[in-house]
């Protein structure tokens, strides 16, 4: 059995073309965006945002009819039923596609907003390698051993004479 996120998710992932099977601009609002979509417009969007639009829209037309009719023939006071909106609902949302679910983990999100970053602001960025190592000469190590007060044998290699340095600086010289 599936989860209510899991049934929105499968329902974000239905894309949709939105018609406005109406003779006037149609402006409702989802999710805080208003949207319009004038006479005869259509667009592809997710399932969901179409579902809501298509509610309201086909609310819209019926209404109007209703009101258009002279009391005695609406019989009652209801503007439109369940079933004659999703009736409509048919007619203003056409299936496109339905995409996969190719939901990543956080590390895979990550990795691609960097990659987009890296993309997008390449110009811009200032990019450092790692630090190219420092040289040390053999008359740099002499004068090292010299200043903690070591004694000095300058006929050792430049290695023996860096051991004999790192003894010192192990010992706290």
């Amino acid at each position: 059995m599936q989860t209510p996120e899991q049934i929105a998710e499968a329902q974000e992932r239905r894309i949709v073309r939105f018609t406005n099977i109406d003779n006037e601009s149609f402006t409702h609002s989802f999710r805080g965006v208003s949207i319009t979509v004038f006479a005869g417009e259509s667009y592809p969007c997710r399932f969901p945002e179409a579902d809501h639009l298509a509610t309201h829209l086909a609310r819209k037309i019926l209404a109007r009819q209703r009101k258009s009719m002279k009391i005695s023939e609406r019989g009652g006071i209801l503007l439109w039923t369940q079933p004659e909106i999703e009736k409509m609902k048919e007619q203003i949302i056409t299936e496109i596609a339905n995409e996969n679910n190719n939901k990543m983990t956080p590390e895979q999100a990550r990795v691609k907003d960097i990659e987009n970053l890296k993309t997008k602001y390449a110009s811009t960025a200032k990019t450092t390698g790692p630090a190219a190592p420092v040289q040390v000469t053999k008359q740099d190590v002499i004068a090292s051993l010299k200043e903690r007060g070591a004694k000095v044998d300058v006929t050792k290699t430049k290695e023996e004479l860096l051991q004999q340095l790192m003894a010192l600086e192990a010992t706290g010289a």
